[in-house]
């Protein structure tokens, strides 16, 4: 395959996967949204009115299981991915199956994109197609992210955070013992709430539901902004490291 046929698969996928987020948030509800505010921007003084924000709370709304085990995003797969064209119904299905871990840089795959190495799982190594960590990532960077197998290559989705040491040092333990990783939350809400915290240090939980209210109901209308979590996002600056036990 060369990059020119490589890069003809990713751009459709791509545009696609911007599609279906902009639809996808009709199938959370007011308890989904609530909970995702609590795990990682709990005690935010301002309304932050910021694509990545808003992308990180909708990927754990989405993604992320409730109490019971279930998840917003396959109820919308269930109903609202129903009105999508054969193609983009394909591709929501293969989203489904995305998983958040923590990966390292490994080089440029030798058509496009990177290889990574799953740290979570024994440093399996993957195809990453993505144009943005392409041009900027350096070999080793270690980062958060959500993936998942688009065929011939792996793609992302949300927005790329970063990892400190203590915090893949614990990661990589409890993988290694195949036990639950050692955080309140799970690891996207750990990461994200990490970000956030420095960015927004204390509470309008309220005003910031509200906010997310309409976002929704701009979606379900198919109004709105462009889907903050599209695109994969540059990683922020790695915070300081932090003991994170449960």
């Amino acid at each position: 395959m060369t990059r020119e046929e490589a890069l003809a698969l990713y751009d459709p996928i791509r545009a696609g996967i911007q599609r279906i987020l902009r639809l996808a948030p009709q199938a959370c509800s007011k308890a989904d949204l609530s909970r995702a505010v609590k795990q990682i921007l709990s005690g935010a003084e301002a309304v932050p009115d910021d694509d990545q924000v808003l992308a990180m709370l909708m990927d754990i709304a989405l993604f992320e299981p409730n109490q019971r085990g279930r998840r917003a995003y396959d109820g919308f797969l269930a109903k609202g991915a129903a009105a999508l064209p054969p193609p983009d119904r394909a591709l929501a299905e293969a989203m489904a199956g995305a998983r958040f871990s923590l990966f390292r840089a490994a080089g440029r795959h030798e058509t496009a994109g990177l290889w990574v190495e799953d740290l979570l799982a024994a440093d399996a190594r993957l195809w990453l197609l993505d144009k943005s960590l392409e041009a900027s990532a350096p070999e080793g960077l270690a980062f958060g992210l959500r993936l998942f197998d688009a065929g011939p290559f792996h793609a992302g989705f949300g927005i790329i955070v970063p990892v400190d040491e203590e915090t893949l040092a614990f990661a990589r333990e409890a993988a290694a013992r195949g036990g639950r990783l050692p955080f309140r939350h799970s690891l996207a809400a750990t990461l994200y709430g990490d970000v956030l915290r420095e960015r927004f240090p204390s509470p309008a939980d309220e005003a910031l539901m509200e906010m997310l209210g309409s976002l929704l109901e701009g979606s379900a209308k198919g109004e709105g902004r462009e889907p903050a979590g599209g695109g994969t996002r540059q990683p922020p600056a790695p915070s300081a490291s932090r003991r994170r036990r449960k």
